[in-house]
C-alpha cells in the first residue's frame, strides 16, 4: 500500500464520525470545488491574471477585496484605467504560492500585512518588509493601514529602483473601519465590509499621491459572507480552491505616474518566526 493511500485511509478512521471533517476536508475541496471549476459561468484559471507579469511599478493589494464591492466604495473616475480581472487564487495562500512561490524576483520590494508572503513566498523577493510582525496592532487584530502607508514610504524611498508591492490586509476582517459591534455583524455584514474598504481606501489614496511611476490596486482574492448556507456548506469566508466569481474576481485599478528605473538584485530569506500564531490571530486556520 502506497503512503498516500495509507494515510488517507488512517485520516478517515480518525474522522469518520466529524460532520465538520466530512465537510471541510472531502465536500469543500472534491465537490463543491469541482462543481466551480467545471461550472462554465465561474471563471477558470486560464482567464486568472498573473501579476508580475504585469505593467505596474507599484501593486497595492486590498485582502479579500471582490471587485463588486470595491466599485461600489471607491470613486473609479479617479483612475485612469479600470477594469475587474481573475484571481489566481480564492485565498491568501493560494494566491501567493501561485504568483510567486518557487521564482525569484530581485526587482521586487513586498511590504506585507499578511504573513502568508512570508511562509508561502519567504525567498521570492529582494526584501520583504513584514509588517505583520513588526507593526501588528494586538487590540486591533491586525495591521493598521496607517503603519502600511508608512512603510511603504520607507520602502520606497530605501528602494527607489525596484518594483514594490504593498499588501494591505483591508478590507479583510477584523473590521477596524466600522463601528458596528461584534455580536451585529454577522447580520450586517456587507455594511461592516464596506466601510472597512472605504477605510482602507482612504490611506491608499494618501498613499498613491507619494508613490512614483505607474500605480495598481488590487485584491488577492474576495470574499463570500458569513450565512447559514453558507455555513452548513463549508465554503462562507474565502476557502482555497473555489472558482465563485465573488471569490476571484478582483479589481485593477490603475494611476498612470511618470515611470521608474527599475533595477533586479539578489533575494533574501523571510522570517519563518510567529506566522502561525499570528495567522490565527487574523483567523486562518493553521
Amino acid at each position: 500500500m502506497n503512503k498516500g493511500l495509507k494515510y488517507a485511509l488512517s485520516e478517515i478512521r480518525e474522522n469518520y464520525n466529524s460532520l465538520n471533517w466530512w465537510r471541510n476536508r472531502v465536500f469543500v475541496p472534491y465537490v463543491v470545488g469541482t462543481l466551480t471549476q467545471l461550472h462554465p459561468s465561474y471563471p477558470g484559471y486560464d482567464e486568472a491574471i498573473h501579476v508580475m507579469e504585469e505593467d505596474w511599478d507599484n501593486l497595492i493589494v486590498l485582502d479579500a477585496c471582490r471587485a463588486d464591492e470595491f466599485e461600489r466604495a471607491a470613486d473609479l473616475n479617479q483612475f485612469d484605467e479600470y477594469s475587474d480581472v481573475v484571481s489566481l487564487g480564492s485565498h491568501s495562500s493560494e494566491w501567493t504560492r501561485r504568483n510567486f512561490a518557487g521564482r525569484e524576483f530581485g526587482d521586487t520590494v513586498y511590504v506585507s500585512a499578511n504573513p502568508h508572503t512570508s511562509r508561502d513566498a519567504g525567498g521570492s523577493f529582494h526584501t520583504i518588509v513584514e509588517m505583520w510582525n513588526r507593526d501588528f496592532d494586538d487590540n486591533a487584530g491586525t495591521v493598521p493601514p496607517q503603519a502600511m502607508v508608512d512603510a511603504a514610504r520607507e520602502a520606497i524611498e530605501e528602494f527607489p529602483n525596484k518594483r514594490l508591492i504593498v499588501h494591505f490586509m483591508q478590507p479583510h476582517g477584523p473590521f477596524i473601519g466600522t463601528d458596528i459591534p461584534d455580536d451585529e455583524i454577522e447580520d450586517r455584514y456587507w455594511e461592516a465590509y464596506d466601510e472597512n474598504l472605504a477605510y482602507v481606501l482612504e490611506y491608499v489614496e494618501e498613499l498613491i499621491a507619494d508613490l512614483p511611476g505607474r500605480t495598481v490596486i488590487t485584491g488577492d482574492h474576495g470574499q463570500i459572507s458569513p450565512s447559514p448556507i453558507h455555513d452548513v456548506l463549508g465554503v462562507g469566508g474565502h476557502k482555497p480552491g473555489l472558482r465563485y466569481p465573488g471569490l476571484v474576481r478582483v479589481p485593477w485599478a490603475v494611476t498612470r505616474g511618470e515611470r521608474r528605473r527599475i533595477v533586479s538584485g539578489s533575494t533574501a530569506e523571510a522570517t519563518a518566526e510567529g506566522i502561525d500564531e499570528r495567522l490565527r490571530d487574523l483567523g486562518y486556520k493553521v
